[in-house]
């Protein structure tokens, strides 16, 4: 029976462990996030969220789903392409670059979550460094942004009622599109780099830790 318990003991404990495997590597070799770059562009277009300017009422994450492009690529085709869908920032490993005013909806996910939330594209990874410090700069992000408009954290992925939303999420519960980001990404990259997935759900707790850190 003791063994019995030990044993179970090591299973829970070990999948504690792989559970957070990304945001203890955070953790553990202090990575910080990287300071917000402004770089507004003056060609996108300016609309009100449905509550009014400055109104948003959370954040949706996307990522790319280009394995080949750069921070600086994505920002250059959304400028050329901003009548199809654009977002207001852009985040790497080393860069934070907010391109589109937040205080104005964007076009990243259909009807009716422009006119709801922040959004932001993450570039793909292709180490596990790189990874772990753009996940920081992401959940810091999410984080300030709630921050900045008084936004308490809410996961939205259970209900659909929230702040933090997944491109996906925000499919499921409010419909406007058919993506799933960031949810593939974030588990092909840390099963090749930490061997265990990542979820938005250990993302999340993340964004806590920094908004917490931020009041």
């Amino acid at each position: 029976m003791i063994g019995f318990v030990v044993m179970i003991s090591m299973v829970v404990a070990d999948t504690q462990v792989s559970a957070s495997a990304v945001n203890n590597y955070i953790a553990s070799h202090n990575i910080t996030n990287v300071s917000i770059t402004k770089q507004i562009w003056g060609g996108f277009p300016k609309y009100k969220y449905r509550h009014g300017k400055g109104k948003p009422e959370g954040v949706v994450v996307h990522e790319t789903g280009n394995s080949n492009s750069t921070i600086f690529d994505e920002i250059a085709y959304m400028k050329k392409n901003y009548r199809n869908a654009f977002v207001h920032t852009f985040i790497d490993d080393d860069h934070i670059i907010n391109i589109a005013n937040t205080d104005y909806l964007c076009w990243g996910v259909g009807y009716p979550g422009n006119a709801r939330f922040v959004q932001f594209e993450q570039v793909q990874m292709h180490s596990k460094s790189s990874f772990a410090h753009e996940v920081e700069n992401a959940a810091y992000y999410t984080a300030y942004i709630l921050n900045k408009y008084n936004l308490k954290p809410n996961d939205a992925a259970y209900d659909g009622k929230g702040t933090v939303w997944s491109h996906n999420s925000v499919a499921k519960h409010l419909g406007g599109s058919d993506h799933t980001d960031p949810v593939g990404y974030y588990s092909r990259t840390s099963k090749k780099y930490f061997h265990h997935k990542y979820t938005m759900k250990q993302f999340y707790h993340l964004v806590l830790t920094n908004y917490h850190n931020l009041s």
